[in-house]
């Protein structure tokens, strides 16, 4: 039986480009985490160290496939397998990352226990058969794309019939004797196209056998501008330039193909033409049937394929394969292509993380039924990411990025003293191919692929340009990401915020793929609090303790991006907030309707749902409610400034900040730090901030109601009918107390109470007060309380 070996904090799989340039990010970004890198094979290099056929090279220059952090010297720039292999190891060894390396591991299994926070992987040793565990806080996969122990082979008729030689390029043998021999390459893929020039220095012949033409255009192998700077800067300074220089120049060339195709096609045939026999069948051989960049366009340094077919050495033939013979190939045109080794470059089979199982909490996952979070995680799946890179530039491109997203994802965990982040299952997303391109490879393996969205972050830009923006890590909490604190009453709970204020018996729901904090005690008549902007449903304790014997079911909430419920992952408004709130009713099991009770936000909120649900509503209690004018403290108009806000929310104890904490109440007693900076503190976070600008922004109310929707709003509550209690503190200075006189002007039908010294929040500094109204409204009695009350309609 296996047994547990050790602990590390990142456990990284595969010694490849991939891996190893993972593992240099974690070194450079995060210098104190434990890790380890597993490797099936005994090398490093990956698929450097696996193709060994002749002539095995880039298609990629490697000033863009080379990584950002190491600078490629070498003068080809189109280059061979062994120097990227010797590449890989330099930067292994420059970072220590060689001793970390445990050869010969091959991962079956990684376990994720939500309990324990960390991923249990089983591995066994290839060499020796035997299983060992491990213990892991996060996974990264870099194990590629595609299958190293089988590429894909189909199969032929009368295959078993032919006496020669049949070879796979992924498994080329280190004997294989093809000097002054006939040899025919199926396929017209990077491989076919790289083996037939370099065959052809030793062999008799070489014939490329494709039955659908590819778009092949010549590069240079050494970069003319690489040689000038190198002379005259830095290597530091001359390699980005390069960097830069060649993947824009890419990306044109890509942008052009998807925008002006046709223009493009009659480019690169010109080009072709003009490095060709004269006379060649161009419109048979490289005329492919789809547009530049459907498939991924083959590059040839210094146009070595054209060389070879002019010089007579090697020959392309355009058909369909009938059956193998016992001295070569019949085609279905009749044409017999005699020879003695058939190299079957037909591609690759997808494999997703080397073939490993995953699974969370025992649930066995399904990459396949799961989307792509930024092409890097899988959305349900905590800890875990995948090396990824472009289909239409320089894999080592986004695999940077990636590499160094993940390495401030770890940093913003410890940060925070979150222990998982895990992406959220989006909802209402449209599923598409993970890949876009219309190769054989990707359409054998799209199922067993996660898909991606139709909208960022789950819509994959292949566009490095764009991807920059998209991994940027001021929003690592966008809403699309859930955090999980060590426990509950970890960082993520607001109890330990509350620094003992009070013990909560808060629980924890999805809804619509979010997990919600709320508060549920009672049974009876559902009533649903919510409180305003920027806080949180610790506003309404005293309104639990004064409702829990009043035959109600009393539920507060936590909303979307606030306290600890996890944000929307769209842009927030009125209505996404309300239909949020709906959903929630659904979730705990609200049915019939329910009296609605809203502070401040809460109350724009609650107005927005009964005017668009009324039948979920049995009345509206609205304290201090948004949605009534204009008027707004300066404090609360600066927030609206977005560079101000974020400052101001950031740090609390500013002296505007610290203004907009005292206009919460009326009695300066109640602005303690428990109280009134809890809000605060849970708004500096990540996502609270522009959560709560978001907010801010769509409401409306910070730089002038939106006349629009107010006056649509009030008229659908009107016609509603739905009974109406609309309640203000005197001394509000959050928004003025004529806002009470606009409320009655604007719901006719509302019942108004005004509380004499009180602020913004009357649930609060009126407790009792405020409780024995809501229940005498709410049972059709007025309420006697030490104030004045108008009844409209």
């Amino acid at each position: 039986m296996a047994q547990t070996t050790e602990h590390v904090d990142v456990l990284i799989i595969g010694a490849g480009l991939s891996g190893i340039g993972a593992a240099a990010h974690l070194v450079r970004e995060c210098p104190g985490k434990r890790y380890t890198v597993l490797e099936s094979r005994g090398a490093i290099g990956g698929t450097w160290d696996l193709f060994r056929y002749p002539g095995i090279r880039s298609d990629s220059d490697m000033y863009t496939f080379g990584y950002a952090f190491k600078p490629w010297t070498e003068p080809k720039a189109i280059s061979d397998g062994a120097s990227i292999k010797r590449y890989i190891e330099e930067t292994a060894d420059e970072y220590g990352i060689s001793n970390q390396i445990r050869f010969h591991h091959r991962v079956l299994s990684a376990r994720w226990s939500t309990a324990d926070a960390y991923w249990t992987v089983t591995a066994e040793r290839t060499d020796t058969g035997e299983s060992l565990v491990i213990t892991a806080s996060w996974i990264i996969g870099a194990t590629g794309y595609y299958n190293y122990e089988q590429g894909y082979k189909p199969a032929f008729e009368g295959e078993d019939r032919f006496k020669g030689q049949i070879v796979h390029p992924q498994h080329w043998p280190e004997d294989l004797d093809y000097e002054g021999k006939r040899v025919v390459v199926i396929g017209s893929g990077a491989t076919a196209v790289t083996l037939v020039p370099n065959l052809a220095e030793k062999a008799a012949h070489v014939t490329m056998l494709q039955r659908t033409p590819t778009y092949i255009a010549s590069v240079p192998a050494v970069d003319p501008l690489a040689n000038v700077l190198r002379r005259a800067l830095p290597a530091t300074v001359a390699y980005p330039v390069l960097r830069w220089k060649n993947l824009l120049n890419l990306n044109l060339k890509y942008t052009l193909s998807r925008s002006k195709p046709d223009m493009v096609r009659a480019k690169i045939r010109k080009d072709t033409i003009k490095l060709l026999p004269a006379g060649y069948d161009v419109d048979t051989h490289f005329n492919p049937p789809y547009n530049p960049w459907d498939q991924r366009l083959c590059a040839v340094p210094d146009g070595d394929l054209f060389t070879t077919l002019r010089n007579g050495q090697a020959s392309i033939v355009t058909g369909g394969i009938r059956t193998f013979t016992e001295t070569g190939i019949e085609l279905e045109s009749g044409e017999h292509l005699p020879t003695d080794i058939i190299v079957t470059a037909t591609g690759l089979n997808l494999r997703w993380l080397g073939g490993m199982t995953l699974s969370v909490d025992d649930e066995t996952i399904n990459i396949g039924e799961r989307f792509a979070y930024k092409g890097m995680m899988i959305s349900g799946v905590p800890n875990l990411n995948m090396v990824s890179g472009y289909t239409n530039n320089s894999w080592t491109l986004k695999a940077d990025l990636v590499s160094r997203y993940t390495c401030h994802l770890l940093k913003h965990l410890d940060a925070n003293e979150y222990v998982s982040a895990t992406p959220l299952t989006p909802v209402g997303e449209i599923a598409s191919p993970f890949l876009d391109l219309d190769a054989g490879y990707i359409r054998r393996g799209v199922g067993e692929m996660a898909k991606q969205g139709s909208r960022v972050p789950w819509r994959l830009h292949q566009n490095y340009i764009k991807d920059i923006r998209l991994f940027s890590t001021r929003r690592l909490e966008d809403g699309s990401m859930s955090f999980q604190g060590r426990q509950p009453g970890g960082e993520l709970s607001v109890n330990a915020l509350n620094d003992g204020l009070h013990a909560l018996a808060t629980r924890t729901i999805e809804v619509n793929g979010r997990q919600v904090r709320y508060r549920d005690e009672g049974e009876g008549v559902p009533v649903v609090l919510v409180h305003g902007i920027g806080r949180s449903l610790e506003d309404w304790i005293e309104q639990h303790e004064l409702l829990a014997d009043k035959g109600l079911r009393v539920l507060s909430v936590d909303l979307a991006g606030y306290g600890e419920s996890e944000p929307l992952g769209e842009a927030y408004s009125l209505p996404e907030l309300a239909r949020f709130l709906e959903a929630f009713l659904d979730a705990v099991g609200v049915t019939e309707p329910a009296h609605l009770v809203g502070n401040s936000l809460g109350g724009a909120v609650a107005m927005q749902l009964a005017a668009r649900s009324p039948e979920r509503v049995r009345s509206l209690v609205l304290a201090n409610s948004a949605g009534f004018g204009r008027e707004v403290a300066l404090p609360v108009r600066m927030m609206s400034v977005r560079p101000l806000g974020k400052l101001l929310l950031s740090k609390p104890s500013t002296a505007s900040a610290r203004r907009l904490e005292l206009s919460l109440f009326n009695d300066p007693q109640l602005v303690t730090d428990e109280r009134v900076n809890l809000g605060f503190r849970l708004a500096s976070r990540q996502h609270g901030s522009w959560v709560f600008l978001d907010t801010a922004a769509a409401l409306g109310t910070f730089r002038g109601t939106r006349e629009e929707w107010r006056k649509e709003l009030m008229d659908n509550l009107t016609a509603s009918r739905v009974p109406t209690l609309v309640i203000w503190g005197e001394e509000d200075k959050i928004f003025p107390f004529a806002h009470l006189a606009a409320a009655a002007d604007q719901l006719p039908h509302a019942i108004t109470h005004a509380f004499r010294d009180t602020g913004h929040m009357p649930q609060i500094e009126r407790a009792p007060e405020f409780a024995k109204l809501i229940t005498g409204f709410w049972n059709g009695t007025p309420a006697r309380v030490a104030s004045h009350s108008n009844s409209a309609g």
